[in-house]
C-alpha cells in the first residue's frame, strides 16, 4: 500500500469534510501505520485493541462510533467481527 498517497488524499478530503474530527484523524492514522506492516494485500486485519492503543483512545465506544463515520463517510470499508479471537477487516479507501 502506497502510504504517502493515501494519506495525502486522506487529509486533501477531510479539508472540506467538517464532520472529521481529531479522533478520526487519529484512528485512521493508526490504521495505515499498523497496515504498513502487513502484506501487501489491500485488506488490513486489526484487533481494537491495538489500534485503540496505538491511537491512545480510552474508550472502545469511541473507536467503534469513529470506526462507523468513517466508514459512512467513505474514508474506509469496515468489516467488523465480534469475536475476540479474530480480526476484523479493514480497507482504506482513496477519496
Amino acid at each position: 500500500m502506497e502510504t504517502s498517497n493515501l494519506v495525502s488524499r486522506f487529509f486533501d478530503a477531510i479539508r472540506r469534510d467538517p464532520c472529521i474530527s481529531t479522533t478520526h484523524i487519529s484512528i485512521y492514522m493508526a490504521l495505515v501505520y499498523y497496515g504498513k506492516d502487513q502484506p501487501a494485500a489491500s485488506t488490513i486485519h486489526v484487533y481494537s485493541q491495538q489500534i485503540i492503543d496505538i491511537c491512545k483512545i480510552s474508550s472502545r465506544s469511541t473507536y467503534y462510533r469513529c470506526m462507523h463515520d468513517l466508514h459512512a463517510f467513505g474514508y474506509l470499508q469496515y468489516m467488523p467481527v465480534f469475536k475476540r479471537n479474530k480480526p476484523s477487516q479493514v480497507l482504506l479507501l482513496q477519496k
